[in-house]
């Protein structure tokens, strides 16, 4: 099985943090894992009346903890009920104490939402979860589709996609995702999007082309299910935009995850998933985890 004993879980108190916990409470059960949830409390700077010296550094106050703390407390109670649970609250810069945290206690998998704003949600993510999804070397997974207002579910893991670039991360992606989808007895599916070339308005990519990029794209998939244990896997290989075209086929596909590699950035004219994975996020219309 994968090595995810414990899982953090960064806490706002948002509607859509409670909408994770059914998919935090699925992946908890079938690693039985720990979840840690950890609400921070940043500090602020505050003019001195005087003018006379910079901002002074105003730390929080214990009242304010202790209702944090409080709030904590009650918080996803009944739908973490049954897993082993811990709840800190923190004070500091948010990202910083969540790759602390992530660092010293061996996180397994971080879970948290990705807040969208109205009607730019599928142009933005917020920026705590981008400097995590960033700084964090763990598995992160993130919901982007979560209503703001969730309603009681319960969640499980029965058709998984793993979408790869055929970047030196993919065999890596795979791999993990193979393992995943044997952890939770999931049907797997691969997808590569090819890009198309860019001329003004349109999109160009003769058949001719198109037949034998597949192919060769075709080919190096084979050789990433050998290595990685996936030759049942289904696979899909499309044609167009990375970030849209793959969210299009995990809504087709009928998947409740995607799994994707994040990494170096390339180029955007090259069209690989690893310039889209944040794109890739927003557009998702299931959870991703991002290895």
């Amino acid at each position: 099985m994968l090595p995810i004993s414990r899982i953090l879980v960064p806490v706002d108190f948002s509607d859509r943090c409670l909408g994770m916990m059914p998919y935090v409470k699925a992946v908890a059960e079938a690693y039985r894992a720990e979840v840690t949830l950890v609400h921070i409390v940043n500090p602020f700077y505050g003019i001195p009346p005087t003018a006379l010296s910079g901002p002074a550094l105003i730390h929080v106050s214990q009242g304010i903890l202790a209702e944090k703390v409080k709030e904590l407390e009650g918080f996803a109670v009944s739908e973490l009920a049954g897993l082993k649970v811990e709840r800190s609250v923190y004070e500091g810069d948010t990202v910083s104490q969540i790759v602390e945290f992530t660092r010293v206690e061996r996180i397994g998998l971080i879970a948290m939402p990705t807040h969208g704003y109205g009607v730019l949600r599928r142009f933005l993510i917020d920026s705590v979860t981008s400097h995590v999804l960033h700084d964090v070397s763990c598995p992160v997974l993130t919901g982007v589709h979560i209503e703001e207002r969730p309603t009681p579910r319960s969640v499980s893991f029965t058709n998984l996609l793993c979408a790869v670039d055929l970047g030196q991360q993919s065999q890596e992606t795979l791999e993990w995702a193979t393992r995943f989808a044997a952890d939770v007895h999931a049907r797997l599916g691969i997808v590569h999007v090819i890009p198309v070339m860019k001329d003004r308005a349109a999109l160009l990519l003769s058949p001719e082309v198109e037949a034998e990029m597949r192919g060769k794209v075709q080919t190096e998939i084979g050789k990433l299910q050998t290595a990685a244990g996936a030759e049942s896997a289904t696979v899909y290989i499309e044609t167009g935009e990375a970030a849209k075209t793959v969210a299009a086929v995990a809504k087709a596909a009928g998947a409740d995850l995607l799994i994707i590699g994040r990494g170096i950035v390339l180029e955007e004219e090259t069209g690989r998933l690893r310039t889209n994975a944040y794109a890739i996020i927003r557009q998702s219309p299931c959870p991703v985890i991002s290895i």
